[in-house]
């Protein structure tokens, strides 16, 4: 059985993720903090016979990534796919910010990538093969005021993704990091926003379809950083 791992599971992009990979024939473990997050589209990939798996798994918390990654193994089989989706956060005006939550995005942001990356690398080495998405963001290439926390988290990514390219890409492990340049169309964004334009947001869909794209090239036509945003966007 293949398994993909797609960590940060809600109604936005990890969702399409999901479905993405369950079309690719891919049995799915979803992790989220809460089970409310993953179960919907659980329950919608069991309806069209899809083989899923729904954790609520705290990301920051290794011990906690451990066990789920050994329950995946045993109930699913070896890891050959991580896509990492779950998002740091925090914004405000730096001297008034509590540094719990530059940790915590961070924590979040990157860590938890780490502890994800280090479970499920070793069945992608055995395998001899593997793939690793990684959702970036405007942040991880420029540090906006007020956006402090979100920018580290999401630079910190960005640099540990070529670190895992540079150093398993020749193991045949293709690592991949999405910029995300651009507010994702979510229903969150629609109940906040439900005049806004569709062409002014990213469908999620369409960064999934991006990473399914990378997943399917070949050894000696890899792709690392891909950029993605609404034509509008200013860059």
């Amino acid at each position: 059985m293949k398994v993909a791992v797609v960590a940060g599971v809600g109604p936005g992009l990890g969702a399409s993720l999901a479905r993405a990979f369950s079309r690719e024939g891919y049995a799915l473990a979803l992790l989220s903090r809460t089970a409310q997050s993953s179960e919907p589209v659980a329950n919608e990939l069991r309806a069209n016979e899809g083989k899923v798996l729904a954790l609520a798994v705290d990301v920051t918390d290794r011990q906690a990534v451990v066990r789920a990654t050994a329950k995946i193994r045993a109930e699913m089989g070896p890891v050959t796919v991580l896509a990492y989706n779950a998002g740091g956060f925090g914004r405000g005006n730096f001297l008034d910010l509590d540094p719990e939550i530059i940790r915590r995005s961070f924590e979040v942001g990157t860590m938890g990538a780490v502890h994800l990356a280090q479970a499920a690398i070793p069945d992608m080495l055995e395998a001899g093969h593997g793939f690793i998405s990684l959702t970036g963001a405007t942040a991880s290439l420029r540090g906006r005021a007020g956006f402090a926390p979100l920018a580290i988290a999401k630079s910190s990514l960005r640099v540990l993704g070529q670190s895992l390219a540079r150093e398993f890409h020749p193991k045949g492990i293709h690592v991949v990091h999405v910029i995300v340049d651009g507010q994702i169309d979510t229903p969150k964004l629609r109940a906040r926003e439900p005049e806004r334009p569709s062409v002014t947001a990213i469908p999620p869909d369409a960064i999934a379809a991006a990473v399914i794209h990378a997943f399917k090239q070949p050894r000696n036509g890899w792709t690392h950083e891909i950029d993605i945003r609404p034509y509008g966007e200013n860059f």
